[in-house]
């Protein structure tokens, strides 16, 4: 039995993982080990949450691997994260869905009824009634190719500058 800072670590038999968190039993399973990486889902006190380790570059595989000691142990923390992050959520429920229902709505009116979205849906409609104009123009014979590509190349360059402005700062609403 091995004392570390936040767990200790009670046993490893095959792919499962049982580990001591202030007091509590945790019960995890080893979903991937290999050389380079390794994953840990928590089945008990709670269940179906996973977590995989980054993976060790090839130019570290002659120090390091997941295989032995080294993989027991960041099994164990990775076992330890998913618990304490578990416990976590479990206590603040109430206010991460009220938090997270509040965001929904922000994004949503960011994306359909702010002023700015408005003015980007307005100036790509635009845009595209006019490219539809020229199409037309020139099936109906009233322009030809040359006149054709003249006209429609400013255009395709405005959409394409349109397609690459951001919409909206995903990040700004969520802080």
């Amino acid at each position: 039995m091995r004392q570390d800072k936040n767990y200790t670590i009670i046993g490893i038999k095959g792919d499962q993982i049982e580990i001591m968190v202030e007091g509590i039993s945790v019960v995890g399973r080893i979903t991937l080990r290999d050389r380079r990486n390794i994953a840990v889902e928590i089945i008990n006190p709670f269940s179906g949450i996973s977590e995989q380790s980054g993976c060790i570059p090839l130019l570290g595989l002659q120090v390091h691997n997941f295989l032995g000691k080294a993989g027991e142990e960041r099994a164990a923390s990775l076992l330890c994260t998913l618990y304490c992050f578990c416990r976590f959520v479990d206590e603040h429920k109430e206010r991460l869905l009220e938090a997270l229902h509040n965001y929904k709505y922000k994004v949503a009116y960011a994306k359909h009824f702010s002023q700015e979205a408005r003015e980007l849906a307005q100036r790509r409609t635009t845009t595209l009634e006019n490219l539809l104009a020229i199409r037309k123009e020139l099936k109906e014979g009233k322009i030809d190719n040359i006149q054709y590509q003249r006209r429609i190349r400013p255009l395709n360059k405005v959409m394409k500058l349109l397609s690459k402005e951001k919409e909206i700062d995903l990040d700004a609403i969520f802080d």
